[in-house]
């Protein structure tokens, strides 16, 4: 009796169970090694882990500098307030400046009888750049034995005038604008080329279709091979519109301002990174 029980109770329980094949049975045991198979009655509760908030060792140092330059900046930006030569250069030429926070791209306007100037720069775009290599820092010794920064040794040479390539366009109604490459160099503007657009070129497209527009317009002749008396003319009808040493000293102090803003700008920028 006791035997027959047994088989009964293992047929029942063989009955009961569910059933596999051997490739679903493979199939359940991975599963069930990724999972916790809970007892009866008892109430599952799901968590979820947050993923670790992991920053540098050298971050908070970073981040105490860049406050104290960010500090330091704005001070000195506060003590100093908005420069007078840019009102001033505002109200004796007529142009009126665009320029936005983060950008570097400078725009100045003007309208001199029927025309429309306008005068474009880019505060990187600094010509005189000799030294490739001279954001990178180097040391040697002096003539005590000290070791200096190079940038030191060499900073009563470094020359406070620097080229700026910029361009200008001349427009009128009805007209092919005038779209001249520039120089400035040691004071002076310098014609680098003069080319004649249509109006729909310049005031129907922008960017890299209105540079594509420039590339195939004839570029004009060589500044230098015209006539004396033609460079003299020409040179004569820039500086009418302002397009003269004056301009060219003012975009060298509106760019140096125009930095020391933008470098604060970048500080508070990568303080929030760090912070973040």
């Amino acid at each position: 009796m006791k035997y027959l029980a047994r088989n009964l109770v293992t047929a029942a329980a063989r009955n009961a169970a569910p059933r596999f094949s051997q490739a679903a049975s493979i199939g359940l045991g991975a599963r069930m090694c990724a999972r916790v198979i809970q007892p009866a009655g008892t109430i599952r509760t799901l968590t979820t882990t947050m993923p670790m908030r992991v920053n540098g060792s050298s971050d908070s140092d970073l981040l105490h500098t860049l406050r104290d330059e960010a500090d330091y900046e704005t001070k000195q930006a506060a003590e100093e307030g908005e420069p007078e030569f840019i009102q001033a250069f505002m109200n004796k030429t007529g142009f009126k400046i665009k320029t936005k926070t983060g950008e570097q791209k400078v725009t100045m306007t003007k309208q001199f009888g029927s025309e429309t100037i306008t005068i474009s720069f880019d505060v990187g775009e600094i010509l005189n750049a000799e030294n490739p290599i001279a954001n990178f820092e180097t040391y040697r010794e002096n003539d005590s034995g000290d070791v200096q920064k190079e940038a030191e040794i060499n900073a009563d040479d470094a020359p406070e005038d620097f080229a700026i390539g910029f361009t200008a366009t001349i427009s009128k109604p009805n007209t092919p604008v005038l779209f001249l490459e520039l120089e400035s160099n040691e004071g002076e503007v310098g014609v680098n080329h003069m080319r004649f657009l249509s109006n729909k070129d310049v005031s129907d497209i922008s960017g890299m279709d209105l540079e594509w527009a420039r590339q195939k317009a004839y570029c004009g002749p060589l500044f230098g091979q015209l006539s004396d008396d033609l460079k003299e003319n020409i040179d004569a009808f820039l500086a009418e519109r302002n397009i003269d040493t004056g301009l060219t000293l003012f975009m060298q102090d509106y760019i140096e301002h125009k930095e020391q803003g933008e470098y604060l700008n970048w500080l508070r920028k990568f303080k929030s990174f760090v912070e973040a």
